[in-house]
């Protein structure tokens, strides 16, 4: 755990609890700059709970979640992107239909609006994916691709929002080997890039 001075995310105190099932009781977690994070756990031990109530889907029974940029927060969904917390779904939020850019765009403001030219994001997501090996063909349907691929696109879409922390809630389910070196080697090259956190 990172010391206090250099901690960029720290969880004091977290619970949660949903009727009479206690899924968090007094959890701390911190995060540093440039640090990469597993949780390890059994089926049931509480580790996408606590993502989830980091970004904010979850509202915690006690507890608090401080950023160093930001100070103490009350964890909401609409806000977490705002607080430069990126959260990467076990089950991805996409519509199969739409290209990739136009699922990484999804919810956000275009400079062409009401037009919907959407050429200047995908100069912005080929640079990411670029920085980031994160390869992808934007103009294709994401029903196309495989999971590991449609990963890259949750990726890309928290990375294009500005995330300063991305949360990967189980990264390695339904992927090649190859797919999970790559995935790991994305996140070596975004720790190298930016002085920020990442915690899968």
């Amino acid at each position: 755990m990172a010391s206090a001075g250099h901690r960029v995310l720290e969880m004091t105190g977290t619970r949660k609890v949903f009727g009479p099932v206690v899924a968090l009781d007094g959890v701390d977690f911190a995060v540093g700059a440039s640090e990469v994070h597993g949780l390890i756990g059994g089926n049931g031990a509480g580790k996408t709970t606590l993502m989830n109530v980091l970004y904010g889907l979850y509202r915690p029974d006690g507890g608090t979640v401080r950023l160093r940029w930001q100070g103490d927060r009350r964890p909401q969904p609409p806000g977490a992107i705002i607080h430069g917390i990126g959260l990467v779904h076990q089950n991805f939020l996409q519509v199969d239909s739409y290209t990739v850019t136009e699922n990484i765009v999804l919810g956000t403001t275009q400079p062409s609006f009401p037009a919907l030219d959407l050429r200047e994001a995908e100069v912005k997501i080929a640079d990411l994916a670029e920085r980031f090996g994160l390869k992808v063909e934007p103009r294709i349907p994401v029903e196309w691709l495989s999971a590991g691929i449609r990963q890259r696109v949750e990726i890309l879409k928290a990375l294009y929002r500005g995330a300063r922390i991305l949360v990967l809630d189980e990264p390695t389910t339904n992927l090649t080997p190859q797919e999970v070196d790559s995935r790991f080697g994305s996140l070596r090259a975004r720790r190298s890039s930016r002085g920020d956190a990442s915690s899968a």
